[in-house]
């Protein structure tokens, strides 16, 4: 058998294709994995933000019935300040228009704090209220 010829079939992959191929995978699970875990901290931290809102909403609301002047306390894990101060403004005539029908103007501030790791978070909103004088 001198002129036969001795071929070898290959049956699956070398060892190299299958270290490359599980490189490849591992790289591409790393970037799926981190959209991941990033998209669910933001969906965390919105949720976090949506709360903090609406308790100041809320507050808001309550501080139009009750007529409190100052405020503190906390709801639900977060910290939440309210001030409600007579407004000055420099605007012309506005002031003693509201006197003379008699209402004032409040500038009122809730700001609402949490902690999110090392980091404190804020939300605030301001609002303008109108009283009627007694």
């Amino acid at each position: 058998m001198m002129g036969s010829k001795c071929r070898f079939y290959q049956n699956g992959f070398t060892l190299l294709e299958t270290l490359v191929a599980f490189a490849i995978l591992v790289l591409v699970l790393a970037v799926v994995f981190q959209v991941f875990g990033n998209g669910s901290r933001s969906a965390r931290m919105s949720h976090e933000y949506v709360q903090a809102v609406i308790i100041a909403q809320s507050l808001l609301a309550e501080s139009r019935i009750d007529g409190s002047v100052s405020q503190s306390g906390e709801r639900a894990g977060y910290r939440w300040e309210l001030t409600r101060k007579l407004a000055n403004y420099a605007d012309f005539g506005y002031t003693s228009n509201y006197e003379q029908v008699g209402m004032s103007a409040y500038d009122v501030e809730v700001t609402v704090t949490w902690q999110r790791g090392a980091k404190e978070r804020k939300v605030s909103l301001n609002s303008v209220d109108l009283d009627v004088n007694p």
